[in-house]
């Protein structure tokens, strides 16, 4: 079945959620609707998780999803009654066929959004992703999701509304580091993602153009667009997954500028709804990609407020005029030619963060620790969400990737630490310079996990209302 096309008087994060669900889903040849355990793995809270296996299997050697929602496949009858028929819901089993029987059914009482676990608890696992055998599944009934209270009247978010954010189910995920490296994906800093992300300032986009200023620092060398397109695929074939976001203002002010442009205008005229903008920016016509690509390497265009005030301010951050919009378009053209990998997010409204987290482990990291995936979607407001050891450790292997496909690069570094360092380096630099714009004035706090999901919250600078900004 095709699900509807979600109604416009719904708030825009909904819509996004079932529009962003629709496009990760699949079906096999049964016909069984069917999403991948990288998308249950970061999941917001506004997708109901559902385990519809026995209940000693939750305790089993293949253990459960953390904050899953227990319902036996026998009882799966009533979830359309509790949840609602339009609820975004993900089922789970050992494999798929449980969860597949269950999803076809919901289908057939009239749940449009609905889909199975592609693979079950044994993908899961065998990828890296956490499970627990507690069973504190038993307090979670199945329930309707609850509305976001009302957000507080100076827009600042407190160390106890983060604090009770952090500990409520579906906030944060877990995976480990070595199964982040090739399944993860470095979203940005940026508050309006409500899935859980590991954050980084331009997620894996910024991530390759801050190590391409590194290499030109260190080498003196200029890489031209044929070097950044070869390096953008090696990236996909070593990392896979490759993230690039944008917002829905961006977007909504770029389309009649699209449509304005005559040698789109024909083209882009069959699309009025955001599923066909989606398909056709997945593979436009030939004869649209040159004119598109202008578009979308100009600071307007980019809705990544990073990305555009590395565009914009090229000297504060250390980095070539030009050197992004390289990268973007190595992202389009690589996307264009069938590259399953690169991801384009739109994310939904202005910003409206109330703070700063920098999430953190009380331990050093190493490949198989476990890193949190943090949702900065908090009660309505959002927060900017750093993620400072993971990102470190991940710069190093950024570092290294370009050291180890010296092929595909004109020069190579003299020293590797010398490499490591200008990463390192410009990674704080552009940390700070990015959030001194957006993230003016706001509270910030840490986020500090001990050794597994116990956490405490501490409040490392207070709001300044005088400084804030609004974007």
């Amino acid at each position: 079945m095709n699900p509807p096309v979600p109604p416009p008087e719904l708030p825009l994060a909904e819509r996004l959620v079932r529009v962003n669900f629709t496009e990760r889903r699949v079906r096999n040849a049964a016909g069984v609707p069917l999403v991948p355990p990288e998308y249950a793995a970061d999941t917001g809270k506004r997708v109901a998780l559902i385990d519809v296996r026995d209940e000693g299997d939750l305790v089993g050697p293949l253990g459960h999803i953390p904050g899953v929602v227990h319902v036996p496949l026998a009882d799966v009858a009533r979830i359309p009654s509790v949840l609602g028929l339009d609820q975004v819901t993900v089922l789970i089993s050992n494999h798929t066929d449980r969860a597949g029987r269950a999803a076809l059914f919901l289908e057939a009482l009239g749940m449009p959004y609905v889909a199975a676990m592609e693979g079950g608890m044994a993908v899961w696992k065998a990828m890296g992703f956490s499970t627990s055998r507690l069973t504190l599944f038993k307090d979670r009934p199945l329930k309707k999701l609850d509305p976001p209270p009302p957000p507080p009247a100076d827009g600042f978010l407190t160390r106890e509304m983060i604090h009770a954010h952090v500990g409520r189910r579906g906030s944060v995920k877990w995976m480990t580091l070595a199964a982040f490296l090739t399944r993860g994906r470095r979203s940005c800093v940026d508050g309006r993602d409500d899935h859980g992300v590991i954050g980084t300032p331009g997620g894996d986009t910024g991530e390759l153009a801050l190590a391409l200023a590194a290499y030109e620092a260190t080498t003196g060398v200029t890489l031209e667009q044929h070097h950044i397109d070869a390096l953008v695929q090696a990236w996909l074939d070593t990392f896979g997954r490759f993230y690039l976001h944008s917002d829905t203002p961006t977007v909504n002010a770029l389309i009649p500028k699209l449509r304005a442009d005559p040698r789109l205008t024909k083209i882009l005229e069959p699309l009025t709804q955001p599923m066909q903008w989606r398909t056709f920016l997945k593979g436009p016509p030939v004869e649209a990609r040159e004119p598109l690509l202008e578009w979308y390497m100009k600071p307007e265009a980019m809705g990544c407020g990073h990305l555009k005030l590395m565009t914009l301010h090229p000297e504060t951050y250390g980095v070539r005029p030009g050197l992004v919009p390289q990268v973007l378009r190595a992202f389009w053209t690589t996307r264009w030619k069938g590259a399953p990998e690169p991801e384009y997010v739109v994310l939904g409204g202005s910003h409206g963060e109330g703070a700063v987290v920098n999430v953190t482990l009380d331990e050093k990291l190493w490949t198989f620790s476990k890193v949190p995936l943090l949702s900065p979607s908090v009660d309505g407001l959002q927060m900017f969400v750093n993620h400072p050891q993971v990102a470190r450790q991940l710069r190093s292997h950024v570092a290294e990737f370009l050291l180890r496909v010296e092929s595909l690069l004109p020069a190579v570094p003299s020293q590797r630490n010398t490499l490591v360092d200008k990463v390192y380096e410009l990674g704080q630099r552009h940390l700070e310079a990015t959030l001194g714009v957006l993230a003016s004035g706001l509270p910030m706090f840490e986020v500090q996990f001990h050794g597994g999901e116990d956490f405490s919250v501490t409040e490392l600078a207070k709001a300044d209302p005088s400084k804030r900004k609004s974007h």
